[in-house]
């Protein structure tokens, strides 16, 4: 048979026993799965490629049964994300994550006691700012300046058959350096999420004093290096605000609050 022949070739389903059509095919390490089958896998399921046909009966099997558990879960904490929730049950010590808890969606539903890691992770993206010299042709400045923006996910770890990793999202767009609530907002609710999973009953709020994750990032390099410059002067770009003793320079300006950076320095 040649390859056009293997194309339009009839393949049936070694789950269901029903007919593939030509574009619904999900290949197995041993055989074939049909996409409506496909549906029914966890969504944190990424192996199925290397899966044998008896290891997704398995999978089926238990996410059949995990509908049960979804209509006893009784949500007691709630916690929301950008497109998703941290969903927990602490009379029956199970947690999932989900936009709604329904037999139709059927979230994976684990025990507390899978959780092997819970982390708040925060990424930083870094943007160049340019001007126009006097002929309209975008230059850097020198130094550099950048514009930052901060992306922030808790990824849990879990000892589960089908997977090991669970995510969310708690934000849908980056958050820029300036928005310093916002940004507070979210660390916040990040680390509330990280001790409810990990069965801290206290409601974390950011310690006073204590460095909000996203200053403890690139720009505090920064900061240490403009201390060791003391040759350079150092000039709010929102309000003019200059300090008097260039070997002590803050963090965020004393009269505006902006935070002091590459775009404050003078040559």
């Amino acid at each position: 048979m040649g390859i056009l022949g293997k194309l339009f070739e009839k393949k049936v389903c070694d789950i269901c026993g029903g007919e593939i059509g030509m574009l619904g095919n999900r290949k197995l390490d041993d055989g074939n799965l049909c996409k409506n089958c496909a549906k029914e896998l966890s969504p944190w399921f990424s192996d199925r490629r290397h899966s044998t046909v008896e290891e997704i009966r398995q999978q089926l099997a238990y996410r059949e049964d995990n509908k049960k558990k979804v209509q006893m879960f009784q949500i007691t904490r709630d916690f929301k994300g950008s497109n998703a929730h941290v969903f927990i049950d602490d009379q029956h010590g199970w947690f999932t994550i989900a936009s709604r808890i329904n037999v139709e969606n059927n979230p994976d539903i684990l025990e507390l006691s899978q959780i092997t890691s819970c982390r708040l992770d925060v990424e930083q993206e870094r943007t160049e700012e340019f001007y126009e010299d006097k002929e309209g042709n975008e230059q850097s400045y020198d130094p550099p300046r950048y514009n930052y923006s901060y992306d922030y996910k808790i990824e849990i770890g879990v000892r589960a058959p089908w997977f090991n990793e669970m995510r969310i999202s708690l934000n849908t767009f980056s958050i820029p350096e300036h928005d310093r609530g916002r940004i507070l907002d979210t660390e916040n609710l990040g680390n509330q999420n990280v001790a409810a999973l990990t069965q801290c009953q206290q409601t974390y709020q950011q310690p006073m004093g204590q460095q909000p994750m996203y200053q403890q990032m690139g720009q505090t390099g920064y900061q240490q290096q403009m201390n060791t410059q003391p040759a350079a002067s150092i000039k709010c770009d929102k309000c003019g605000w200059t300090p008097t003793d260039m070997t002590n320079i803050p963090k965020f300006c004393p009269f505006c609050g902006d935070p002091i950076d590459w775009n404050d320095q003078i040559m």
